[in-house]
């Protein structure tokens, strides 16, 4: 399987930089911005001069409160690139890899969402990620829709690093203010590579929810444990209601589980606060 050669879309992205440093193939090629996904011609001629066995599609626009206000850019780039590089893959032998998001399940449980209940996404962007998701679906055998969600690591300077900027904001600060309304998944990027890794290997095809084990996780409850674990001297007060106003109408749970993992023996996704402390032992070293 690592002879295999692999074209990885958003290679600057969080997610597509990780893929690439940490993925254990020999043969990876990244692209950015440089090559138009939105641009079908484009597409085709450096997939022809590729020649993947695999394509892993990280590229997306993720801005979900701008999503809201620029739903033409969201549909664009969330649904219709992926078209282009779907278009290309039928009746070829390319397994597609389409990173979605456990935000797409939407309002309909207050638990934690398995990968066989109903999809029915509140925001414009995970509305335009789900589309990606039917085209996937609809035109391709050899496919993997990979449902994640809260994401860091990696990098930490990258601009999307929620952990180190919760670290930066607790010593310039001393108090911090998070929701206790919204559950997820904190989920570490080198796991979710990892575990992206263990389904190819098996010629895993379909839909799995990939996150780090939580059960009613808030984003005060990650807040809080990221400050423990770098044992920094700073409060984690539970923001005031209509402290972080919001456009897009997320949902209140993201939460989900490896329920398609457990049953087939697959699942190597670590419970939440093992990573967390794994990846902040890691910044730590590095700020030494």
């Amino acid at each position: 399987m690592h002879g295999k050669k692999i074209l990885i879309t958003g290679k600057n992205g969080m997610l597509g930089s990780s893929l690439i440093s940490n993925l254990k193939y020999n043969n990876i090629v990244g692209i950015d911005s440089t090559i138009d996904l939105t641009n079908n011609q484009q597409v085709c001629k450096k997939i022809k001069e590729v020649k993947p066995d695999i394509i892993i599609h990280t590229a997306a626009y993720t801005d979900v409160e701008s999503c809201e206000t620029n739903q033409d850019k969201s549909y664009l780039v969330n649904t219709l690139m992926t078209q282009n590089l779907v278009n290309y893959c039928i009746n070829q032998d390319i397994l597609f890899v389409y990173i979605s998001s456990t935000g797409i399940y939407g309002r309909s449980k207050d638990d934690r969402y398995n990968e066989f209940d109903e999809v029915n996404p509140t925001t414009v962007h995970h509305k335009s990620k789900f589309e990606g998701e039917k085209i996937v679906r609809n035109h391709l055998n050899k496919y993997l829709i990979l449902r994640t969600g809260w994401l860091y690591g990696g990098d930490k300077n990258h601009r999307k690093n929620f952990v180190y900027k919760r670290y930066l904001e607790a010593i310039q600060n001393g108090t911090l203010y998070s929701d206790n309304t919204q559950i997820g998944n904190p989920t570490y990027i080198s796991d979710f590579v990892e575990q992206i890794e263990v389904l190819i290997e098996n010629q895993q095809f379909g839909i799995f929810n990939c996150v780090n084990s939580a059960s009613n996780i808030s984003r005060y409850d990650y807040v809080k444990k990221i400050i423990e674990f770098f044992d920094i001297d700073c409060e984690v007060k539970v923001a005031p209601q209509g402290m972080f106003k919001r456009i897009a109408p997320v949902s209140h749970n993201e939460s989900a589980y490896n329920y398609k993992l457990e049953l087939l023996n697959l699942n190597i996704m670590k419970k939440w606060e093992v990573s967390l402390k794994i990846y902040i032992n890691l910044l730590k070293k590095g700020l030494e």
